[in-house]
């Protein structure tokens, strides 16, 4: 049991019954309740660029001093302030919406100095404005004091401005830091807000409570939307940097052929992109692992710990939070000591072999991997891992060049058998501009010869990737020891292969006393990769425009032929006409699908919702594929509640991810089974009527808890059992994107042990009610 958290929440309790109590004593208590609830949301939605010191706050404390005056103001301000910390947890899930590393929760101190701060501006308001013959509350005889009432706005700007300020130097931040980042959000709180403020308190000294209650509404749901609004841009830019930097990563780790250096950039690079309290890096080399941080640029002898072991001994990436530990015990994995709150362990994979482990580990109270950062890091892993195989190769060839004359022989032949079973060419020139190596995948990359022992002419130059007159001063700087190593890389098409795309390294070579002895140059083959990316273009526009045609062509053809067989005796070629045209519609639907996951990639709307019942979709879906429970002898129920709300979305694509999810139940409940579909009311979204959630279970084998995250996966098909799957593994792809579209939720889990469907899973899908519509016809919820 979570005493902390018990006490916490007794500690609420109290306080909002004593908060009521207190408020009730006086007959301003509605207006006294309206104004801690407006503290409270103020306080949980304001910005942390400026370390929760900007928001709503300063709006909400003028405004409140202006109606309630300060004596009963400030304790009003200070309740509100403990409600809303003890109060916090109700909030902490808006702070998981974020799909990137941040934003970072502010601390308790942060909170604190920050309110500390709004105080002594309201107090240095209050006290300039009295000064001046200013008071509070308002009556319908003072709300007309402008002057006294831009004294009360200087005092108190410039008091929270100054605080603010005084606060960052005292954390050892630039002042420039501050006018720059911060500048623009401090004047606006500080300044810009204060004549809401004054409105506000206008409007209750002139209309009363009423007007107010308005004021107050909008100053809610305006503190709510800049969040969110802020929220949006904070996790855009994050994506972005995050893809820049995985964009140098990759240029950097390429450019390097030394193991230390790549350590090194590698350590660099995942601390720039996630948050890890300890990070490790295990390599495998002839049996034999080392490890350490790689920071350090240098690992060393290493024995795998359980959980590291079990990811190089299966090449799978395993990550372990709070909720899924089970998974070390059902295994006999032992955890680490201390065991820590989150860990991920990604494998480094080459042509299907493991060459590493790259572990990362969170402690005390950290969250857990998101799912865009577990796909930076794999992203992360397969570039270290090619950066690993460059270096350790560069590292032998090295070695080779570096032995004694004696042994040059032998190490020449080694290094040419290394070489020959490459599949990059490898160029080596020496200091006189003769080619000194060059492997076979030479004259198969470059169409071009290059022999041993001859000088390196020039006319080969387009072959290389260089003009005639680059080629020509790279051999100067070689010849006069200034060539450089970090020359980049470049692509380019060789003369007599217009279609083919090769990438070129160069690296200056050094002997064991550090003297440069050649140059070396590299040769990748990367038309498969640009092939690659055209296909699925050319795959794209096949089915827009060569599939969909024919196939909606097929299926009207059958309709007619259905129609014109309407009124002639049945001589069983109508089940047949409506057995093709159910596998055409079938067809269309699969293509349809493929087009609409290709536009919501594309970042367009495919959705055209309305207010529709889910019911009779259910039963039409049910009734299409009925031939094929019959054949397999399920037993298909289906059961709502009598007072089932409408929902809004889209009745087609709807109508296509309960075909997907039935199918896929279909698919894995054995002969003689049964599936259950279970619809259900829905609480209310933000701005919207109730909605519902349906939930379809099934007598099948289940899927495990290690494997539901991936059930939505591209071309991922789980079968516990082992046995062939019909399908591409698109279809619960295509329910995913299509329900988080519509602004619903689809998740898997066990079904229920003691319900009619004993053992299997159920997936479950909830869409929003209708939204709610305001006097003007506008949505009053969150649009879009």
């Amino acid at each position: 049991m979570n005493w902390r958290r018990l006490i916490e929440w007794g500690l609420l309790f109290l306080l909002l019954v004593a908060a009521i109590w207190a408020a009730t004593q006086s007959r301003d208590a509605p207006l006294v309740i309206l104004l801690a609830v407006l503290t409270v949301i103020a306080l949980q939605f304001s910005l942390p660029p400026a370390l929760s010191s900007v928001g709503l706050l300063p709006v909400v404390m003028v405004s409140g001093y202006l109606v309630v005056g300060v004596g009963t103001a400030v304790p009003l301000f200070v309740a509100g302030f403990v409600i809303a910390e003890l109060s916090r947890p109700l909030w902490r899930p808006l702070w998981e919406l974020t799909p990137t590393v941040g934003p970072e929760t502010p601390t308790l101190h942060q909170r604190f100095i920050a309110f500390v701060i709004h105080l002594l501006a309201l107090g240095g308001g209050v006290w300039l404005y009295t000064q001046r013959g200013g008071s509070a509350p308002l009556s319908q005889n003072t709300a007309n004091a402008f002057p006294l009432f831009l004294n009360l706005m200087a005092g108190f700007g410039l008091v929270y401005g100054s605080g603010l300020l005084l606060w960052w130097l005292a954390q050892r931040q630039s002042p420039g830091a501050f006018f720059r980042d911060n500048g623009l959000l401090v004047m606006a709180a500080g300044f810009l807000a204060l004549p809401f403020a004054l409105l506000g308190g206008i409007v209750y000294a002139l209309g009363g409570l009423p007007p107010f209650v308005v004021f107050c509404l909008g100053a809610a749901v305006f503190a709510v939307l800049l969040w969110l609004s802020w929220q949006r841009r904070y996790s855009l830019a994050q994506q972005v940097a995050q893809f820049a930097i995985l964009n140098r990563s990759e240029h950097s780790l390429r450019e390097t052929l030394e193991l230390p250096e790549v350590l090194r950039r590698t350590g660099a690079l995942v601390t720039e992109l996630v948050s890890a309290d300890r990070l490790a890096l295990f390599l495998q080399e002839q049996g034999a692992w080392s490890g350490g941080d790689p920071s350090a640029g240098k690992l060393l002898p290493a024995a795998l710990d359980d959980l590291t072991g079990w990811v190089a001994a299966h090449g799978r990436a395993l990550h372990l939070v709070p909720a899924n530990f089970h998974f070390a015990a059902r295994h006999h994995l032992a955890l680490p000591n201390p065991p820590p709150t989150v860990w991920l362990g990604l494998p480094l994979l080459l042509d299907g072999a493991v060459l590493g482990v790259m572990v990362l580990q969170r402690g005390g109270k950290a969250r857990p991997y998101n799912r865009w950062q577990l796909e930076l890091l794999h992203a992360v892993a397969a570039q270290v891992s090619v950066a690993v195989r460059n270096a350790r190769l560069h590292g032998e060839m090295v070695r080779l060049y570096t032995l004694t004359d004696e042994a040059l022989a032998q190490r020449v032949q080694q290094l040419q058998a290394l070489l020959n079973a490459l599949t990059e060419a490898v160029v080596m020139v020496d200091r006189q501009g003769r080619v000194m190596l060059a492997n076979p995948m030479t004259a198969v990359l470059l169409d071009n010869t290059l022999a041993t022992d001859t000088p390196l002419d020039l006319a080969t130059a387009p072959w290389l990737g260089f003009a005639e007159s680059q080629l020509a001063a790279r051999l100067q700087e070689l010849a006069a020891g200034t060539i450089r190593g970090e020359y980049g890389r470049v692509h380019f098409t060789p003369p007599t292969s217009p279609r083919r795309v090769l990438e070129r390294q160069e690296a200056p070579v050094f002997d064991r006393d550090g003297q440069l002895i050649g140059w070396l140059l590299l040769f990748r083959d990367v038309t498969e990769a640009q092939e690659l990316a055209e296909r699925r273009e050319d795959l794209t526009r096949m089915i827009v425009h060569d599939l969909r045609n024919p196939l909606t062509t097929m299926a009207t053809t059958l309709q007619l032929a259905q129609e014109r067989l309407s009124g002639v005796a049945d001589d069983g070629t109508r089940p047949l006409l409506q057995n093709a045209y159910g596998s055409s519609q079938d067809l269309l639907d699969m293509v349809d699908s493929l087009m609409d996951m290709h536009r919501l990639e594309a970042g367009r709307s495919i959705v055209d919702p309305d207010a529709m019942r889910l019911p009779p979709l259910v039963d039409a879906v049910a009734a299409r594929l009925q031939p094929l429970l019959v054949h397999k002898g399920i037993m298909l129920t289906i059961t709502s509640s009598p007072d089932l709300p409408p929902v809004w979305a889209d009745a087609e694509l709807v109508r296509r991810v309960l075909l997907n999810l039935l199918d896929n139940a279909l698919k894995f409940t054995p002969a003689n089974g049964r599936i259950t579909i279970t619809m259900q009311p829905e609480p209310a979204q933000p701005g919207h009527e109730p909605g519902l959630r349906c939930i379809i279970q099934d007598s099948g084998p289940g899927i495990p808890p290690a494997f539901r995250e991936q059930a939505f996966d591209r071309y991922t098909r789980t079968n516990p059992g082992g046995a062939p799957v019909r399908g591409a593994g698109l279809g619960l792809t295509f329910c995913k994107m299509v329900v988080e579209a519509q602004h619903g939720r689809i998740w898997v889990e066990d079904a229920p042990g003691g319900g009619a469907v004993v053992g299997g899973s159920q997936f479950v899908f909830t869409l929003p009610g209708v939204p709610v519509w305001d006097e003007g016809g506008e949505d009053a919820g969150v649009k879009g």
